[in-house]
């Protein structure tokens, strides 16, 4: 007897397998899914301080309704810093100075010394060219030509010329690095002037109060801070969401996903009270196969997979956030 109730409890345990892994029939297409939370973070880029919480988690709100009232604070930190960096430009400003007043001063000299060596050559080639005709006019039987001193006079305009450049790139050279010594060539300038404005503005505007506002009507989620904290940049405040999802995602078995295709329309029901249905329209389908969800299988231990499915059903309905429900194919009558 215990030998034949043995196999009963296999053969009964088998058939319950079956019938429960066995795809569902085309006629009796059904799924599990879950109302989709389309939650909204609240977070700003900058640091800000909680001055007053206004709501309390799980309330609802209409769009527009104050939440919370923050205010952004310029840490002194932050003006300090930009104290230093002026500090800093100014010290680098004067060395730039300095060592374009050292460079005219070297150039200047340079053209001065060159200058005084042409005009050195000048006064010796004047010196040999009066010798010369003065000897020529001493000498009766010796008649000399202009051709005989042109070698020496053209050796003088060259020099002439030479000195002439000499004095004209000189001159130019020590303008360009006065005009960089200018306040307009100046390549610190700019900067300490933006900074200056900057700090200017910013000590103004060190305590700039806001009030954070429910962007839609809906129910206020988690709130993450307290009044009087201060919060870093991208740090969430609080979490937002609508009273009732429009989205239905599920998961189809992976036998019958050729048997959803975009623009169907299927039931969404209540699994708690059955009187909650909605007809809903087929708006997104996974690219791929994955895993379904553990909670969304007929038996949690067991892995099954499924293409994912995306209902749009009207926003007046009763589900919960998150609540599960299932999906089925319209009856036809």
């Amino acid at each position: 007897m215990r030998f034949n109730l043995f196999y009963l409890v296999l053969i009964v345990l088998g058939l319950s397998l079956v019938f429960l892994f066995r795809p569902p029939a085309d006629d009796d297409l059904s799924f599990f899914g879950f109302a989709e939370s389309n939650e909204i973070t609240v977070n700003y880029n900058y640091p800000v301080v909680i001055d007053e919480l206004l709501v309390r988690p799980g309330q609802a709100v209409n769009k527009g309704e104050a939440l919370i009232k923050v205010s952004r604070r310029k840490s002194k930190e932050t003006l300090a810093d930009q104290t230093y960096r002026i500090r800093e430009l100014r010290a680098e400003e004067k060395l730039w100075r300095q060592r374009k007043q050292s460079e005219l001063q070297e150039k200047a000299g340079k053209s001065t010394d060159e200058l005084a060596r042409i005009e050195e050559d000048i006064t010796s080639l004047r010196k040999e060219l009066n010798y010369r005709k003065s000897l020529a006019e001493g000498l009766e039987s010796i008649s000399a030509t202009a051709s005989d001193y042109r070698p020496i006079e053209d050796k003088i305009s060259l020099l002439e010329a030479k000195k002439s450049r000499t004095l004209e790139a000189s001159t130019l050279s020590k303008e360009n690095l006065r005009q960089e010594l200018s306040l307009g060539k100046n390549p610190y300038a700019e900067q300490i002037r933006r900074l200056e404005a900057e700090m200017a503005f910013e000590d103004d505007q060190k305590v700039q109060p806001f009030i954070v506002k429910a962007p839609e009507n809906g129910i206020v989620g988690n709130i993450e801070v307290r009044e009087e904290e201060h919060v870093q940049s991208y740090s969430t405040l609080l979490s937002f969401y609508e009273p009732h999802s429009s989205l239905v995602r599920g998961y189809v078995h992976e036998d019958l996903t050729a048997k959803v295709a975009l623009g169907d329309e299927l039931e969404v029901y209540s699994l708690k009270t059955g009187g909650q249905t909605y007809l809903g329209k087929v708006i997104g389908l996974g690219s791929r196969i994955v895993e379904t969800p553990t909670r969304l299988r007929k038996l949690p231990d067991f892995k099954t997979y499924g293409r994912e499915v995306i209902v749009e059903i009207s926003p007046e309905n009763l589900f919960l956030q998150k609540e599960k429900v299932g999906i089925r194919r319209v009856p036809v009558e």
